[in-house]
């Protein structure tokens, strides 16, 4: 998986920035730097390569953390890139010459109160490898989720565990970058990104 060394105004790398620490102590003018470096790094991403689909995922039982919101997804993204290619995880194309995942955690509240992770997934096809939204299910419904017990509420009708939609820039490109400020104590506290499991790939 490529790797990233994006540096922002305090010179930290992707690898120490993007991954949340479960809170937000910076001062509001480092805010607001750190924001805009993430911001820039994303679309730079989409301008890569836009995006075709993004996914929603609840996971059952909802997460309290990234890091267990971050395991399941890392799950997930092995078996379905795995299945999409017939092969080891070892055998797997680069991100560049694949389908592409990049990955998003986002915390909400539950009817409870408490502070709980759903996951975002923005899916790229590949040239050679054009997924429908149909392909999605039908991989994630026999591949990815026998077994795995986050994903047991597929076929509910309301509220699903995964929701397919067009990836739509309006809508999509700055979705868990919207409405930080005004979240940042109690909803979306983090920048979401997880770099560790996303294909990110170098922008010259």
């Amino acid at each position: 998986m490529t790797r990233t060394k994006t540096r922002n105004n305090h010179k930290r790398t992707a690898q120490a920035d993007f991954r949340p620490k479960g809170g937000n102590s910076q001062q509001p003018l480092q805010d607001n730097q750190y924001r805009k470096a993430l911001e820039t790094y994303i679309q730079s991403q989409w301008n890569n390569q836009q995006p075709d689909w993004f996914i929603t995922i609840q996971w059952t039982p909802a997460p309290y953390t990234f890091g267990q919101a971050s395991h399941h997804a890392k799950h997930f993204r092995n078996i379905f890139l795995t299945s999409v290619y017939s092969c080891s995880l070892k055998k797997l194309p680069r991100p560049e010459d694949r389908c592409r995942l990049i990955w998003f955690h986002e915390r909400a509240q539950d009817p409870k109160g408490r502070l709980i992770y759903h996951s975002h997934l923005h899916v790229s096809n590949h040239p050679e490898t054009i997924l429908t939204a149909l392909d999605i299910h039908w991989i994630i419904d026999t591949k990815v989720a026998p077994g795995f017990k986050c994903l047991k509420h597929l076929h509910r009708s309301r509220d699903p565990a995964i929701v397919i939609k067009s990836w739509n820039k309006t809508h999509h490109s700055n979705y868990n970058l919207k409405d930080y400020y005004t979240y940042k104590h109690h909803q979306d506290a983090d920048l979401v990104l997880d770099y560790e499991i996303s294909d990110l790939i170098t922008t010259k």
